[in-house]
Formats: structure tokens, sequence, C-alpha cells
């Protein structure tokens, strides 16, 4: 495949505007403005992804009832939700817009499906559990999910439902989330980008400040394992501790949180079964190649693909093959694509929302803060030398060299200009 071809469609919804300002109406108009952005993203490229659940509570334009939704333990609906298949093939994806959950019956209701939190351990202790993110969210699947998916049984072979927006982790969520509850992108913003690039199997999300992410059911240009058939992809892009912090070049220190998503070789997301040792989740790393990266002075711009690995808090490695490779494979360059500038150069990045490549590749993430001293339990240190994507280094005793990564994703030049407000419509309540 060519680069190019990832046709994007993309609205706003602006909470102030709904004619019966409720919660559960602002919950229903993102979830509407995501799955009639998607679908028409489709149209443009020919992507086959359609709707596979058609008998849900609400119906939407002429597609057929294909908004399910789960209620509170008031009866009020917060939580929404559709299901697509791509074509013929065994190939799921599930939109879930969810303006409220809990992680324990105790907390609230709804509750989210125990197998699918995602949660890591902070200082090893399984007491200081954390959770991702899941508000803006949506997962990847080899199987179709039930109707009340996350909230019902999960299927083994899907991703977990995770944010698009965010990387960084929750607190610890005693009060669950609900209206009003802050860094959470359906609670606290008002107004809302929606919008998606797809090209066949490829999935891009925009939002808010540019922020998105990439999702594949073959997003893998080559995987390390040779018994490892499982391409299913999440990388989201722009680190930040929650789904609402405004994306900067100058406050963002690493390509993402380290919370990205697979299947591992036998084609199980890999937080299941990865240990009997409870203080070990998946935490992976999203790690650009040496190749693209870039002093001052040089006439071409290189760029280069970006890898997925298993590298873990504290040490702990998650489980992605029965062979001990640290490496899940390259992530496909014409969907995702970085290079690094140094130092001298880092001034010379592109801004956010900006194409290159001839408009075939459209600029999601910079990288220009140089990180402090990360605790090793954050995951991002290797004691003596400098991850990329992080610029930190270990020790004063080595010599330092600092990387500043640009991340970008698979765009069209017939694309508009996302950093035009012309190109977000408003979309009203249907």
């Amino acid at each position: 495949m060519a680069f190019g071809g990832y046709k994007f469609k993309g609205y706003k919804v602006i909470r102030a505007n709904l004619a019966t300002n409720t919660y559960a109406n602002w919950c229903l108009l993102v979830h509407q403005a995501r799955i009639k952005a998607f679908m028409e993203s489709c149209a443009l490229s020919g992507a086959q992804w359609h709707f596979s659940k058609t008998n849900g509570a609400l119906s939407f334009e002429d597609y057929g009832n294909v908004i399910y939704r789960v209620a509170n333990a008031n009866g009020d609906y917060h939580d929404y939700l559709s299901f697509f298949k791509y074509g013929d093939e065994e190939l799921y994806y599930m939109i879930a817009t969810l303006g409220e959950y809990y992680m324990n019956n105790s907390s609230g209701t709804p509750v989210i499906d125990p197998s699918i939190k995602g949660y890591q351990v902070q200082g090893g202790s399984a007491s200081g559990a954390l959770y991702k993110y899941i508000g803006y969210s949506s997962a990847l699947s080899l199987e179709p999910f039930d109707d009340d998916a996350p909230f019902g049984s999960y299927p083994t072979s899907a991703l977990p439902c995770t944010s698009q927006m965010a990387t960084g982790i929750v607190n610890y969520l005693t009060n669950g989330v609900k209206e009003g509850t802050s860094h959470y992108m359906i609670s606290s913003y008002t107004t809302i980008y929606v919008g998606y690039a797809t090209k066949g199997k490829d999935i891009i999300t925009v939002t808010n400040s540019n922020k998105g992410c990439v999702e594949s059911g073959d997003g893998f240009s080559s995987l390390c394992d040779p018994s490892d058939v499982y391409k299913l992809l999440k990388v989201n892009l722009g680190f930040s501790t929650s789904e609402t912090t405004v994306q900067l070049p100058s406050a963002t220190e690493a390509l993402d949180g380290w919370n990205n998503e697979c299947l591992n070789s036998n084609g199980l997301r890999v937080n299941i079964n990865i240990s009997t040792d409870t203080s070990k989740y998946n935490h992976l790393a999203l790690i650009p190649s040496a190749l693209p990266m870039i002093e001052s002075g040089g006439q071409y711009v290189p760029y280069g693909s970006a890898y997925l690995s298993s590298i873990s808090n504290e040490g702990n490695l998650v489980r992605l093959n029965d062979n001990k490779m640290l490496v899940k494979g390259i992530i496909k360059n014409e969907l995702l694509s970085v290079n690094c500038f140094d130092d001298a150069t880092k001034s010379q990045q592109p801004s956010l929302g900006s194409t290159v490549m001839g408009g075939n590749l459209l600029t999601m993430l910079c990288v220009q803060k140089l990180p402090g001293n990360l605790a090793p339990n954050q995951g991002r240190i290797t004691h003596g030398y400098s991850i990329p994507g992080t610029g930190y280094q270990g020790s004063s005793n080595y010599a330092i060299f600092y990387m500043y990564p640009v991340a970008y994703v698979g765009w069209d030049p017939s694309n508009p200009n996302i950093n035009d407000e012309s190109s977000w419509p408003e979309l009203a309540l249907q």
C-alpha cells in the first residue's frame, strides 16, 4: 500500500447549544458525532467498516438502531455503544462513549468488566492499582462484542476498551467517573472535536488539540515472532495524565504514556494471564527507530518506523510470545511514522496539525520537553542510557544525547486543514 488515502471527516459538538442540556443528551451527542464522522470517513476512503449490530435502543440516520446504551443505578443513560465489522472478515470494532462507569459494585453502577480494566501497578503493589482511561474509548476484536460490552462479558481476543485521547493512567477512582468528574473528556469538556481518518483496516482518531490515536486490524508491517500472526494494534499519541490535557510540544516529554495495546502470539490481549504475580500488567512502549534522527543543516528529512515493545514497569516484562522477544513488531509506516530531532534542531519540528510528505502524513505529536528524573516504576527508565522518546539519561557518569521525536499519522492531500475551524462543522443532537 502506498502513502496517502486516509480520508478525514470531522465534526464539533457544543454542549451549550443543546436544546435540552442534560448530561445524558451530551453523552449521546458526542457518541452520534463519533459514529457519524467514522462512517462518513469510511465512505470517503472506501474502508469496509459497517455496523454489525442494528437492534439497539436508538436509531441513527438511515443506519438503523445502531446505538446501544447501558443505564446507571437510577436508570439514566450516560453510556453509549456502537459496533462494527470489517467486510466479511472476523474483525470487529466498538466505539464506546462512556460518561459514567465504576470499577466495583461498592462504588456504583455500571461496573466495567474486570478483565479489561487494564490496570498497572504503582510502586509494585497490587493495592496501588491505577486504571486506564476508558471514557472516549474504542476497541478492536477478532470476536464479536456483546451488546453491553465493556460492562458485560468481554471477548478474550479483543484489545482493552481504552481511551482514544489519553496515554496516562487514572487515579484510584474511589468515586468512579460521572458528570463533573475532572480529567475525563466527556465529563469535563463542553466542546469536543470529533474526527476520523480511515483507510482499509486502519483507523486514525483526531480530537481536541489535534490529539488522537491510531488503531488497526492490520497495524504491523512485520512481526518479530515467526509464530505470531495477530496484527491488532492501538497506539495513543500525546503523553498526558488525563483525557483533557492540552497537547503542546513544550509540555510533551514522551511519545506516549506507554499504555498501548496489542494481542500476544496466542491471540489474547496482553493483560490476560501474563503472570501469576498480580503486580505484572501490560505496559507497552512505542519506541522510534534510530534511523530517522536529524541533525541541523540537512537537505532532506527522513521518516522511519516505530516499534511496539514490552518494556514494562519495574522490569516486569509482559509476555508477548513464548520466545522471549521483547518487541511485538514494526508498525506500518504509512499509518505511523516518526523522526527524531536533536536539541539544536527541535525548533524546526513541524507544527501540530500540519502535513508533510506532500500532504500524505499529518503531524500529531511533537516532543520538546526534557523529562526530569522519572521514577523507574513509571516504566520509562533503563539506567545508563536514554530510551528513545524520553530524553532521559539515567546517570551523570554517561554522555547525554537527547532526542525529541515527532509522530506522524497517515493522511491524504485532499483532506481539509484541520487547524481551520471550518473543517469542523457543528453537529446538533438528532
